[in-house]
């Protein structure tokens, strides 16, 4: 163990001193390393991205409307009055 050692000028009968700088070091090596990292990767926000744009095509915009419309006309259309008011919220209305 590295971090073990005798100081010097004590007898033979003299303590074993743990020296605890290095492990401190690690410590803090670990803690910056992981401080430096973000939790989405560069990959994540790519793919979020791709996702947003796919949601917002032509054809799946067109198949939404047609769904909503169709619960409209049948009657079974409940919107939840938390996610309109936090909607406009976000839109600024």
């Amino acid at each position: 163990m590295p971090e073990l050692r005798k100081p010097s000028g004590v007898t033979s009968t003299g303590a074993v001193v743990y020296d605890i700088s290095a492990a401190r070091r690690r410590v803090a090596a670990r803690s910056a390393a992981a401080s430096d990292r973000s939790g989405v990767s560069e990959a994540g926000r790519e793919l979020s991205r791709a996702l947003l744009a796919a949601e917002e095509s032509p054809e799946l915009r067109a198949e939404k409307i047609r769904a909503l419309r169709a619960q409209i006309a049948n009657g079974s259309y409940r919107p939840d009055p938390r996610d309109v008011a936090r909607s406009m919220l976000e839109r600024g209305f």
